[in-house]
């Protein structure tokens, strides 16, 4: 079977390793934290998610419409490694959280342009 094209896609590679890195990262937290760390790997896992539907061959409008929300995710996830750099909730190296959100700027500024050329 051959390669699903978005696999092959910059935007959903780097969507792809911030969602497995920040798993990695979120599996030690407190078990209290619970509901923001679902949300925060919900928006994570969705920007992929949506990239990869939203490349499947629909029609423009389609594809906009995910890439879309793929962006309105990314923005979310940005938001709650806001919260968890300043709460200190995740007990961790910041640099990997910092890591994670440099990541996800990119995706940001990627999708931005994506969907501006679409």
């Amino acid at each position: 079977m051959e390669e699903p094209n978005y696999r092959k896609l910059i935007v959903w590679q780097k969507a792809h390793n911030n969602a497995l890195l920040l798993i990695e990262i979120l599996n030690d937290c407190l078990i209290k934290f619970s509901r923001l760390i679902g949300q925060c790997m919900s928006a994570a896992t969705s920007i992929g998610a949506n990239i990869a539907e939203g490349n499947s061959g629909y029609t423009v409008k389609e594809k906009r419409r995910y890439f879309k929300i793929a962006l309105n995710s990314s923005y979310e996830l940005d938001n709650w490694l806001q919260v968890f750099k300043q709460s200190k909730i995740i007990n961790c190296n910041t640099n990997r959280i910092c890591q994670v959100e440099q990541q996800n700027v990119e995706v940001i500024k990627i999708l931005s342009k994506l969907i501006s050329s679409l």
